[in-house]
């Protein structure tokens, strides 16, 4: 026969008595965690016959809840412009220098706008106005500006106490490529035009593809390995400083290693001999500093604007030039695929796919071929 309880369980949020302890008790709503109960004199609550003096002490717990005023919610008592600030202090430990100094300037230009707003407050439409008063921002510009101030919000909610991001889900715009290339006679005039150390640092980064600033400029004797198939640029994946060493390291983990050609082997031969040290940059501007994107991108937009080249021109141009010439073979004579591109660039094969796939003639003759035309054909025509 079953044995019937002769007790019980007590509703949830009601007082119960603890035989082990013998005492009273109640458990907070929400949660497990066994809270006790005492009397009018600070003495706990004991002895099973008690229970309605553990029930009157959990009355006066509940009136007094009742009566006190409302908590202030986390997100009250933060505003936007701390939430940059905390953010920036971590980026700048983190992130690449430039790239910090850059966030900072959008988050500087977002806190004049409305840093003194409670997070509580600030809201979607805020973002929105704000953006559109930067006429000059393109897609790319605002969706990086986005990006950031999201990521600052997350950041917060993330590693800090604040509730929520108010801005979560905000619709960026769609990342526009800005893939372009120096024709043959664009590439000669300029060379032409500029000086000798900017001419050199402009023919380098054409015949190596690589970063101009993050990786090119930072290039020293040291960097430089021979072997017998060639030499290289090597790059590692983390500094002696704890640093990055290169753009994709924080994402890859990988050593960067740039390959060079015949010409760039001279070329790099002659800067090692004239370097005053291992330490010393090889390519440096006149004035013997080494090239950054501040000095670079004067030089080269005074060199545009003397030579009259297209505004979508600029020294990251050089990367694509690399691109498009080694995809068609202008160098060899014998093209090379995008995974082949990918591991000279340092890039992932889909970054150099939805870049530079529209200059790689191996996967367009395909295309032209199921329409009946060959390249022949289009050559003729």
């Amino acid at each position: 026969m079953a044995r019937t309880r002769k007790s019980r369980r007590q509703q949830h949020g009601s007082a119960w008595h603890w035989k082990q302890t013998d005492c009273w008790y109640f458990t907070e709503p929400g949660t497990r965690k066994r809270v006790s109960l005492f009397d009018e004199n600070g003495e706990r609550i004991r002895g099973k016959d008690n229970k309605e003096a553990a029930r009157l002490s959990l009355a006066r717990i509940r009136l007094a809840d009742e009566l006190s005023p409302a908590t202030t919610p986390q997100s009250d008592c933060w505003i936007v412009a701390r939430v940059c600030d905390v953010y920036l202090a971590d980026l700048h430990r983190s992130a690449n220098p430039e790239w910090a100094v850059q966030v900072g300037k959008w988050l500087n230009d977002l806190c004049g706008y409305c840093g003194a707003l409670k997070v509580s407050e600030f809201k979607k439409k805020h973002l929105r106005t704000w953006l559109q008063r930067h006429k000059t921002w393109n897609h790319n510009t605002q969706r990086n500006v986005i990006g950031s101030i999201i990521a600052a919000f997350n950041f917060c909610c993330r590693f800090d106490d604040l509730d929520s991001n108010p801005v979560a889900g905000y619709s960026k715009p769609a990342a526009t490529a800005r893939v372009t290339s120096f024709s043959p006679e664009e590439e000669k005039a300029i060379y032409a035009a500029a000086d000798e150390a900017h001419g050199r640092f402009i023919k380098a980064c054409i015949l190596t593809g690589a970063r101009p600033y993050s990786e090119l400029a930072k290039i020293t004797a040291n960097h430089v390995v021979e072997t017998e198939q060639g030499m290289f640029y090597l790059l590692k994946a983390r500094t002696d400083d704890g640093q990055h060493g290169h753009k994709a390291a924080k994402k890859t983990g990988k050593d960067r290693r740039i390959m060079l050609c015949e010409e760039m082997e001279t070329m790099t031969r002659c800067l090692i001999e004239s370097a005053s040290g291992n330490d010393v940059p090889l390519f440096l501007t006149t004035r013997g500093r080494a090239w950054k994107r501040c000095n670079g991108v004067q030089r080269f937009c005074e060199l545009k604007k003397k030579l009259n080249l297209s505004t979508d021109r600029c020294m990251y141009t050089c990367r694509h030039t690399f691109a498009k010439r080694t995809l068609s073979g202008y160098y060899t004579g014998r093209p090379v695929t995008i995974e082949v591109l990918a591991g000279l660039m340092g890039n992932t094969p889909k970054v150099c796919w939805d870049h530079y796939a529209q200059w790689a003639d191996q996967y367009n003759d395909p295309l032209w071929e199921a329409l009946g035309k060959s390249r022949k054909e289009r050559e003729v025509a």
